[in-house]
């Protein structure tokens, strides 16, 4: 018995194969940000906190939502507020200093006492 051709036939020749999408739904930065983000906390270097920061934000930017609705945003969230957290902690030296500097400490230290001026 031979097949007979129906218009939208799935059987057809000439119909497309399915392929999946690619995967950019941001899991890369998304690593690379925990990474130079604990790095950057571990080693103290500036332009790796920025690295984190950048991927953290690449990542959350480019999270897909899924049909329901929900989405991984919890722990893009944590990883944004961990890469400000590496970037804040290799900037804070040079923040206590200037704070110091400021109350008019002269040793530098955060905890060191203020001069005044003896009249």
């Amino acid at each position: 018995m031979p097949r007979k051709e129906f218009p939208g036939d799935p059987r057809r020749a000439n119909v497309v194969p399915y392929t999946a999408a690619s995967s950019n739904d941001g899991s890369l930065y998304y690593i690379v940000a925990f990474v130079s983000s604990m790095a950057a906390l571990f080693s103290k270097m500036k332009w790796i906190a920025w690295i984190a920061l950048y991927s953290s934000m690449f990542s959350a930017f480019s999270d897909r939502q899924s049909a329901t609705g929900s989405s991984n945003s919890s722990s893009r969230v944590s990883t944004i507020t961990l890469a400000l957290t590496s970037l804040l902690m290799t900037y804070l030296p040079e923040l206590l200093a200037v704070y110091s500097l400021v109350r008019g400490s002269t040793s530098g230290a955060p905890g060191a006492p203020v001069k005044t001026s003896a009249a």
